[in-house]
């Protein structure tokens, strides 16, 4: 069984450009092939990739400290490069943990 749990996507995305080097390419489409092969269920490479990196987000004791001591300035600048007018931050994914927007399927 992957480590990753089985999940259903209900957030709503937004496209990322990134570059991946074709080792990273090949592991992730490897990845989804045993996911697949897994649960008997079908998943798209972006979405397989969100979970993965929410995953690991929600794994790293540190980085979610840091979300709790995050200061006005690094949520205004999290804002700014999300391009988030009016200041409201409303950390979605982070608030109570990283997969609040995620429905776990526990097969």
């Amino acid at each position: 069984m992957p480590a990753l749990k089985k999940f259903t996507v209900i957030d709503p995305t937004d496209r990322l450009n990134v570059s991946l080097k074709l080792s990273t390419r090949t592991s992730i489409e490897q990845y989804r092939v045993f996911y697949q092969q897994s649960y008997e269920t079908p998943v798209e490479r972006g979405e397989l990739i969100e979970e993965v990196l929410r995953s690991f987000f929600e794994a790293d004791g540190d980085f979610l400290k840091f979300l709790k001591r995050m200061t006005a300035a690094d949520k205004a600048a999290v804002d700014k490069a999300l391009g988030i007018d009016g200041g409201t931050y409303t950390p979605r994914r982070m608030n109570g943990g990283i997969s609040d927007t995620l429905i776990e399927e526990h097969v």
